[in-house]
């Protein structure tokens, strides 16, 4: 199973783990781990996995790879809506393309972490 990881961080956090991950490589260990997405709030999680993408995700990895026309017919909506919304999960690595140009989902599993904080 190919999972991916995606999680709410502030910059100084991201680069910490960033930092631990880089002196487990120095000190040889290649060992796989969990490939992960940060976001720096949760506004930008749920601004670029809305509705309308996650639907997307769902639909493409439940067809498989699929062109942009052929995701927008079976998604009922605007070819155009559709390639921007691929456009943007494809920056953030949620989509990719295969050999032929074809969009598919390369994760089996998407998890969210998102902590909500008490300001005090």
């Amino acid at each position: 199973m190919t999972e991916l990881k995606i999680r709410v961080e502030n910059l100084p956090d991201f680069f910490t783990a960033a930092h631990a991950a880089a002196k487990k490589m120095d000190a040889g260990d290649f060992s796989a781990s969990t490939p992960s997405l940060s976001f720096e709030s949760a506004e930008q999680l749920f601004a670029t996995l809305s509705g309308n993408r996650w639907a997307l995700l769902t639909k493409l990895r439940e067809t498989g790879p699929s062109s942009i026309r052929a995701l927008a017919q079976a998604l009922s909506r605007d070819y155009r809506g559709v390639h921007a919304d691929v456009a943007r999960l494809m920056d953030v690595g949620l989509v990719e393309k295969d050999q032929t140009g074809r969009i598919l989902v390369p994760w089996s599993k998407i998890t969210a972490e998102v902590v909500l904080e008490a300001v005090a």
